[in-house]
């Protein structure tokens, strides 16, 4: 036996070391093990030192106004925010033609921009009776479990372009395509984000200095030696009086494990005894979305002088979305660019050069020739990702939340479960990962 603490904490990302920093408060001795060579989980920062410093978010970057726990620990471990650059015209690419718009605005005919707006505000009815805690207790849970978003989309959006700027939403949101997951896996998700209003206006505020993966190494290096890196869990056994987790750097034994990984990932751990079928059954049916984000780094953000935000909408692969990530100094230019669902599966196992002559072929397309050389060129291929396989967030096919009710949170005997996917304010975001590490910790205090 390696070590012998009161709680093992499994994943090293927001989630997970909330969780370990809320106990380690409360005097309890744990250790979190990461089988990466680094924290941060989804949310990873490349940091280059030349020429002044500026970074480039791999992974989750964006914060906003009631994103209260989030925020929270960034102050509390001096990492400040900035807002995102939404300054200038957004661009449109639809159906081989392009429009521009004012930024947060769709460039769309009248008629169909009045439809897309009665739609919004029907989810954000129907969102408001879907019970965070418990989607399948809803009153109509059945029924709206029981379609895809593509299949309600196709009953109540009867304009292309507004299924376009949809589709795009839920992409951008989400990273699947709208067929992929449950109409009532949507509206728990809006519901969780204060409605589809707030999810635009604050979902995209602001971005954190030095980076998102700042925060989680800042909490890392606040608890020392409780994070062992390089450190795969692949069995937990709680057929005796304790836990014990089995490693390929050893065996580690505690009173109570904290599970903070994604469904996906939790399911490829061998558990003794076996998990009850409902729980695997959620494992099983749980998966990640697809996202490959790209960066694309110039000398100047020279689509500003054109008067353009950096923030496109297109259905050409392989680009969905673009945002301009420059740092608040102002140079260099940093393009952001993100291949979602299909395109991103479709894209996951192509060569990084592949992978970077069709990015750079959009973005000469959307901002013109001076696209074409930038200095530096980012991948992240989380769909590849060994220890993610999918970003942003685990997510639910039709059927799952009424199917598997009580699966996403119970504590089985003394693991439990932590992770975005598990929040019940801001699922998906760093928000919700921080709020389900926070509330795994109280539960295991309370015992």
């Amino acid at each position: 036996m390696e070590r012998k603490v009161d709680v093992i904490v499994v994943g090293g990302g927001l989630s997970g070391l909330s969780a370990a920093r809320s106990l380690s408060v409360a005097k309890r001795s744990v250790i979190l093990l990461e089988a990466r060579d680094r924290v941060g989980g989804r949310t990873w920062t490349e940091t280059n030192t030349a020429g002044g410093g500026w970074w480039i978010d791999m992974g989750g970057q964006f914060v906003g106004p009631t994103q209260e726990r989030i925020l929270a620990l960034a102050d509390a471990v001096g990492v400040s925010r900035f807002p995102a650059y939404h300054d200038g015209t957004d661009i449109l690419i639809f159906r081989g033609k392009r429009a521009e718009g004012p930024a947060g605005t769709f460039p769309i005919p009248e008629v169909d921009l009045l439809e897309l707006a009665v739609a919004f505000e029907k989810l954000d009815a129907l969102a408001q009776q879907v019970p965070t805690e418990n989607p399948g207790s809803a009153r109509h849970a059945e029924e709206w479990d029981s379609q895809s978003v593509e299949t309600w989309m196709r009953n109540n959006l009867q304009s292309p372009a507004a299924r376009f700027i949809m589709r795009a939403g839920i992409l951008g949101y989400l990273a699947v395509e709208p067929r992929d997951i449950s109409f009532l896996h949507l509206l728990f998700y809006i519901h969780c984000g204060g409605g589809a209003e707030n999810l635009h206006k604050f979902g995209l505020a602001e971005r954190l200095q030095g980076g998102a993966q700042a925060v989680s190494n800042a909490v890392a290096k606040q608890l020392g030696d409780v994070v062992i890196f390089n450190t795969a869990v692949h069995e937990i056994d709680q057929t005796g009086e304790s836990v014990v987790v089995h490693t390929n750097n050893g065996l580690f034994e505690g009173k109570h494990v904290i599970v903070a990984i994604p469904a996906a990932l939790a399911g490829r751990i061998f558990y003794r005894p076996n998990l009850p079928a409902n729980r695997d059954g959620y494992t099983q049916r749980s998966f990640m979305a697809s996202t490959i984000k790209v960066h694309a780094v110039y000398p100047t953000p020279f689509w500003r002088e054109q008067g353009l935000s950096g923030q496109v909408l297109s259905d050409e692969p392989p680009l969905d979305v673009t945002h301009d990530n420059t740092p608040p100094s102002g140079t260099p230019g940093i393009m952001a660019g993100f291949i979602f669902g299909q395109n991103g599966r479709d894209f996951a196992d192509k060569s990084p050069e592949e992978i970077k002559s069709a990015v750079l072929k959009s973005l000469m397309k959307f901002f013109g020739p001076k696209a074409a050389a930038p200095t530096d060129f980012y991948i992240a291929n989380w769909p590849s990702e060994t220890w993610s396989r999918g970003c942003y967030s685990g997510q639910m096919p039709p059927g799952v939340w009424t199917s598997y009710p009580n699966a996403l949170r119970t504590p089985v005997g003394r693991i439990h479960w932590a992770g975005t996917e598990t929040a019940t304010r801001w699922w998906g975001y760093m928000d919700g990962a921080v709020r389900s590490g926070e509330r795994a910790a109280e539960e295991v205090l309370a015992l």
